[in-house]
């Protein structure tokens, strides 16, 4: 027993932080294979810069300076 907590804690929670560990394990190596293929990533990427810059120029257009009233 550490610090009064029972070995079947620690146990229970050294499998699931390893049950963890290895299901983002997968899931980045899974990501990173979508990316090289067919160039998923790049139009993945080029996809959501294009819109995060549409926001952008939305927002800017929106919200006027005080330099240009």
């Amino acid at each position: 027993m550490k610090d009064d907590i029972p070995l079947v804690y620690w146990t229970f929670r050294g499998v699931w932080t390893a049950v963890h560990v290895a299901l983002v394990a997968c899931a980045a190596w899974a990501l990173f294979a979508w990316g090289l293929t067919d160039g998923n990533a790049e139009r993945a990427v080029s996809g959501f810069l294009g819109g995060l810059f549409e926001f952008q120029r939305t927002v800017a257009g929106i919200v006027p300076w005080p330099w240009g009233m």
